[in-house]
């Protein structure tokens, strides 16, 4: 059992405390000494109780919404015509009963100011007090609720996360009206912090699994998070892996599943993906559209995705094995025709498949980072001319071409798979030209051998098949009907 007094051996060293002085113009010099330099770090200053007590308000312009600063902090304070004239009674009172703003806390340190500012709050400081206001008022440029780009589906929803995590918060809070839904607020990096969420359901989520991952989050050692990228390698841990163990997803709706499940989901804020751990192998074959369509067309999907899936890591290393060293495996009329293409070309079939794949994979990238319109013309180019071309010059043989397009359209069946699939691809086409058949079987071997040793936090990544959970095939390659898979779902156990 993981303790939670591990979480203090990997947690960063405590900054220096500096609390804030009564001094309002100690605190001004100091707060604009660490923005120095910032055009964007501005004050205005106010005098309150009859022009007998100064006050300042902190904020950095961009961050905040000017309209909620003015409706729900400064017009109340401003006009309120009987203030106290003491410090800390008017304190007090603009606390607890002059600002109207929903989100208000207390900051009683110079690092609690600077990061409080940093995250787009706007600081109120009185002359003669210690302490200073803190008022949630973010008003920063973001992304609105829109169709998820990559996590693309038939029939459901229609949201996706969003770069910010509160609004991502709320996403998951409405799907899941439940006080069960814990929402953890941590910071992530060692530099630049970053705002994420720990999500879980108080009563399914192991309070093992928890710890750990919330162990892993605290032990990162980065200066700047770009996405959730730099956080999955912290959660999956070390070891050599060919398929991730931590699941990504654009989806509100597929990862409140993940969440009813037992599973624990991190939110990052500056991102629209959203993790979930653990995340096993059948998950990849699994999508939303299974679950509003009819089983029977549900097991059909799902069986389409698993031949996809091993048509596009084997079929090229088979083909080349099966040419170079198995001739008589394949039927006499269509061996002739692959023969009568490969004399014509001047490269070996393994050399010819390398280079295939490679051109590939160059025309993908290139469609992916050009401009979408230009992205269109370069695949069609990629695709069908130089393709045609190639067949034409005797550059590259036919069976060839029809092996390697037919492996990219199965290997885009499943996006999240196309990385894995890529470079095992690569790596069965060298077995099978270097050792045919038996080195292909060997790759599958060491393969399966990955696959079966990998327990990300402590689950196996094969469950519920290895080892056998009879709950869980309720909703693995065959997917039951609702009213009987809907009762319970079936909750990770460690």
């Amino acid at each position: 059992m993981i303790r939670l007094s591990l979480l203090e051996n990997v947690t960063p060293a405590p900054r220096e405390v500096r609390r804030l002085s009564a001094s309002l113009t100690e605190n001004a010099v100091a707060l604009a000494a660490l923005f120095s330099g910032c055009f964007d770090f501005k004050t205005r200053r106010t005098l309150l109780s009859g022009a007998r007590i100064e006050a300042r308000f902190f904020f950095l312009d961009g961050m905040c919404d000017n309209t909620e600063i003015f409706m729900s902090v400064t017009e109340p304070i401003l006009s309120s015509r009987v203030l106290p004239e003491d410090p800390g009674e008017l304190y007090e009172a603009v606390r607890d009963g002059v600002s109207v703003s929903v989100q208000q806390t207390e900051l009683f340190t110079l690092n609690e100011a600077k990061d409080a500012l940093l995250s787009g709050n706007l600081l109120f400081f009185i002359d003669g007090e210690e302490r200073a206001l803190c008022f949630g008022v973010q008003g920063y440029p973001k992304k609105s609720v829109e169709e998820p780009q990559t996590d693309m589906q038939e029939q459901g929803s229609r949201e996706g996360f969003t770069d910010s995590f509160k609004d991502n918060a709320a996403l998951v809070r409405r799907r899941l009206k439940t006080a069960d839904l814990r929402l953890e607020h941590i910071v992530l990096g060692t530099g630049c912090k970053t705002d994420a969420l720990v999500c879980y359901m108080d009563g399914r989520a192991d309070a093992e699994l928890l710890y750990s991952v919330k162990e892993r989050l605290a032990g990162m050692k980065i200066d700047y998070i770009s996405g959730e990228g730099c956080v999955e390698p912290f959660l999956a841990g070390k070891g050599l892996r060919v398929f991730r163990t931590v699941g990504f997803t654009e989806r509100p709706d597929v990862f409140c599943a993940k969440l009813t499940e037992g599973k624990v989901g991190v939110i990052v804020d500056g991102t629209p993906h959203a993790l979930t751990a653990p995340f096993t192998l059948i998950e990849y074959f699994a999508t939303l559209d299974d679950y509003q369509k009819r089983p029977f067309y549900a097991l059909f999907l799902r069986c389409i995705r698993v031949l996809s899936f091993l048509c596009g890591i084997f079929l090229p290393g088979v083909y080349v094995a099966a040419a170079v060293y198995h001739p008589e495996m394949i039927p006499a009329g269509m061996l002739y025709n692959i023969v009568s293409s490969v004399v014509g070309t001047p490269f070996p079939v393994m050399a010819e498949a390398l280079l295939v794949h490679i051109v590939y994979e160059v025309v993908r990238e290139a469609g992916l980072r050009m401009p979408r319109a230009v992205g269109q013309a370069v695949s069609i180019v990629g695709a069908l001319i130089i393709g045609d071309a190639a067949v034409t010059a005797g550059l590259i043989s036919a069976p060839m071409l029809i092996i390697m397009a037919l492996t990219a359209i199965t290997s885009a069946v499943i996006s999240d798979l196309h990385d894995p699939i890529c470079v095992l691809r690569l790596a069965f086409i060298l077995a099978g030209g270097t050792a045919g058949l038996y080195g292909v079987a060997l790759g599958a071997g060491v393969l399966l051998l990955n696959i079966c040793a990998q327990e990300p936090f402590g689950v196996p990544f094969t469950l519920p098949m290895l080892p056998f959970r009879k709950e869980g095939m309720r909703d693995a390659l065959l997917r039951r009907d609702w009213r009987k898979m809907g009762k319970k779902r079936f909750v990770v156990k460690f």
